[in-house]
């Protein structure tokens, strides 16, 4: 291992010099921002393309663009997104200089946009992006939403990514565990991101601007999980204009509003559940006493005065969950999350560019027992973090990405057991990690990244292994054609503790590795098939292996006192995942099907996990019908999930039943349980619909939509009651309607 380390690092450092040989005299750069003629919101991934050449880039989250080596001259500039109309700018190019152009693109009228989401990047076919996903606000608003609008929901119709129930929106990625998801909001950890204890997420899509998540093969600017990363990125709010906009759903209602200041724009959001009864559906018809809200906010701010193309940014976050039983005898759950951070973003003179981000992070779940058999329990965490992220572009069209990452964390977590006796678990540690990212885009059919994160100071005394190197690569023969293949290594190390026997599980706690046991590592080779057939049918085939390291686990062979508490376990995960989409004006078709395992190993024993599901399809499809209606529908099937089934039965007499010298032979019926997710559920399988409408009243933008979950009300299996047998189904038909009104 460490001579192939040494010589990954030989080789990168070899390349970066010699990448620093800047093409010739003759060109010059151009660079701006790319913004919504209505609002004045950055646009994403519109394609900015120099006219008769193969120089171009997209912009990226924060709108921004920058084209290297552009010939000198008067050159004509292409701007189009596939959303807004496309526009042409006559641009003096200066040699050895830098051009600004800020643009502003018009939205296509709504009648032609249709359903129209997120096009294929055309300015860099050798972007190197397997397992990357991109979704737009558009996306979301096409999934039947029932309760709530959900990010999370849109996520679970993904190939390689599964759920264990329609009562939770957590998900799976490519076989890992919830856990090993990371969720960032503005570049700061949302360590609780769900409603409801699971049902859906914080995050109002409202606040969205867009989504990336990563499945597989993040570059080395991302790490601290080993399955999956979620970027959310919100709104910066109206740029021109003051606006409102309240909507209302069976759940919730929800305010938001956003519009101008000197130099700058804001939005608030806020939402507050008002009739939790309705999430009945989702429970199986049990009283489900829920309580939650959820706020979130985003100053933005940049005054040429003051500072010369330099943004700062102010966003927070918070959100509250309860569970209210009203009754002594039942024990209540709370849970929250805070947010607070500060962003800077810099373009400098030269073609660098700067994310500088500070954030606060804290989380609190705590069960309180009343009067209930129930055991106090709560769980704190508070996470600063201190991000410093460069960007450089050369004139040959290499990027680099250079930065340090510092992460401070102090977790507390207090259980009481059955005998009463209270244990405090007191953590804290500081991360400290620096990456380097080079990607090669000067061929014109070859994309190169090659990536490194180098961990100085690590949070858990069983540190990962302190180089994480990734290596991704796109060869495009012909422009219709892409073939991609990502390798990497990841760690983690904080966890959640969970167990298999939980269904839903009410108390989640965060804790960072403990002593005496190793920090999860991943390994894990991803190569792809990307193929345009027509220019609105488009082609996907992924196939991905992952072996993993040290997944932590209860020491269920513990019978010393002095024994661990914890165990490490191995697991393995790999599969096929194959999508198509097609899409015009009228239509959107998008087809997802995933075949996967994932196992994990403790010796020679292998069992499989709850989100082991063998084949998953999902079918997304929206329709304009004009007129402002629009029709959506999504269809899901996936074979059983693994459940453990009981072996038997047998009577046995409590020792406790003592009354003076005499003892009572009552005897209590127990459970022998065969082996651990032996069996399997039937198939799953599910049908939902929605139609909306948008028109005006007066000055107002309203949209109505009517959905239905579970069409043919299909009786799926969630789990079989434990004392009973019981059968335990999944969400029921459900019809629901949602209101949202702008001004």
């Amino acid at each position: 291992m460490k001579k192939i380390i040494s010589s990954f690092l030989l080789l990168f450092a070899s390349l970066v010099i010699c990448s620093n040989q800047l093409i010739a005299g003759g060109t010059g750069s151009l660079r701006g921002f790319v913004t919504d003629s209505t609002n004045g919101e950055y646009i994403i991934y519109a394609n900015v393309v120099v006219q008769g050449t193969s120089s171009g880039s997209p912009t990226d989250t924060r709108g921004y663009y920058f084209i290297p080596a552009i010939p000198v001259g008067k050159q004509t500039i292409i701007i189009s997104h596939i959303n807004y109309k496309t526009k042409y700018i006559v641009v003096d190019i200066k040699e050895n200089k830098i051009t600004r152009l800020d643009v502003i693109l018009s939205p296509k009228n709504i009648e032609l946009q249709g359903v129209n989401v997120i096009g294929r990047n055309e300015t860099k076919p050798t972007e190197v992006n397997l397992g990357l996903e991109k979704i737009s606000i558009k996306e979301l608003e096409m999934i039947p939403s029932g309760a709530e609008p959900d990010v999370f929901r849109a996520l679970q119709t993904m190939s390689g990514v599964t759920t264990t129930g329609d009562v939770t929106s957590k998900y799976y990625v490519r076989g890992g565990g919830g856990d090993q998801n990371l969720v960032l909001f503005n570049g700061a950890t949302i360590y609780n991101p769900f409603h409801a204890m699971g049902i859906f997420s914080v995050i109002d899509p409202e606040m969205i601007s867009t989504v990336e998540f990563y499945k597989g093969g993040f570059n080395a600017d991302y790490g601290g999980r080993i399955s999956s990363i979620l970027n959310i990125v919100t709104k910066d709010g109206n740029k021109n204009s003051y606006h409102a906009t309240g909507s209302a759903s069976l759940l919730s209602g929800k305010l938001a509003f956003e519009g101008p200041i000197p130099y700058g724009s804001f939005i608030v959001t806020g939402r507050k559940s008002y009739f939790s009864e309705i999430l009945k559906k989702y429970l199986n018809d049990q009283s489900a006493p829920f309580d939650f809200y959820d706020i979130s906010f985003k100053v933005n701010y940049g005054n040429p005065n003051i500072l010369q193309n330099g943004k700062f940014i102010l966003y927070g976050f918070a959100s509250g969950d309860a569970v209210k039983n009203n009754d002594p005898l039942l024990e209540d759950y709370t849970v929250k999350n805070n947010i607070l951070g500060m962003t800077w973003n810099q373009v400098w003179s030269s073609p660098l560019f700067s994310v500088i981000n500070l954030s606060y992070s804290g989380y609190r779940a705590e069960l309180l027992p009343n009067l209930s058999d129930a055991k106090a329990r709560m769980n704190k965490l508070d996470d600063i973090t201190a991000d410093f992220d460069f960007t450089y572009v050369y004139e040959n069209k290499d990027e680099m990405d250079f930065g340090l990452q510092n992460k401070f964390l102090n977790i507390k977590l207090r259980q009481e057991n059955l005998y009463n006796s209270i244990t405090d678990f007191n953590q804290s540690g500081w991360d400290l990690t620096g990456f380097i990212n080079y990607r090669f885009y000067r061929w014109d059919k070859l994309g190169v990244e090659l990536g490194m994160r180098s961990k100085f100071l690590a949070l858990s005394q069983g540190r990962p292994f302190i180089f994480e190197p990734r290596i991704n690569v796109t060869y495009r023969p012909i422009p219709l054609l892409a073939v991609k293949a990502s390798v990497g290594r990841y760690s983690q190390e904080v966890t959640t503790l969970t167990t298999e026997n939980d269904i839903i599980s009410l108390f989640e706690p965060w804790i960072i590795i403990p002593n005496g046991v190793g920090a999860p590592e991943a390994s894990e080779l991803s190569l792809g098939l990307e193929a345009y057939l027509t220019s609105q049918l488009e082609l996907d085939l992924t196939g991905y292996y992952k072996y993993i390291t040290n997944l932590l686990e209860s020491n269920q062979t513990r019978y010393a006192l002095d024994a661990n508490e914890f165990m490490n376990v191995n697991g393995k995960s790999y599969g096929l995942e194959f999508s198509t989409k097609f899409q015009n004006d009228l239509l959107y078709l998008k087809t997802n099907y995933s075949l996967g395992w994932a196992y994990k190993m403790y010796g020679d024993v292998r069992y499989y996990p709850r989100y082991d599901i063998r084949h998953s399809v999902n079918i997304l499809a929206g329709i304009n019908l004009g007129k402002g209606w629009e029709a959506n529908a999504t269809w899901s099937l996936r074979s059983g999930m693994p459940f453990t089934p009981i072996a038997g039965f047998y009577d046995r007499m409590p020792i406790d039943n003592v009354w003076s010298n005499y003892i009572f032979e009552t005897y209590k019926a127990v459970v022998y349980w065969g082996e651990i997710n032996s069996a399997r559920l039937p198939y799953y399988h599910r049908l939902d619909l929605s139609l909306a409408r948008k028109f005006k009243i007066y000055l107002a933008d309203v949209s109505l939509e009517a959905s239905i979950l579970n069409v043919y009300n299909r009786k799926n299996i969630f789990y079989f009651d434990r004392d009973t047998g019981k059968k335990v189904y999944m969400l029921p038909f459900f019809p629901s309607v949602s209101l949202k009104v702008e001004l």
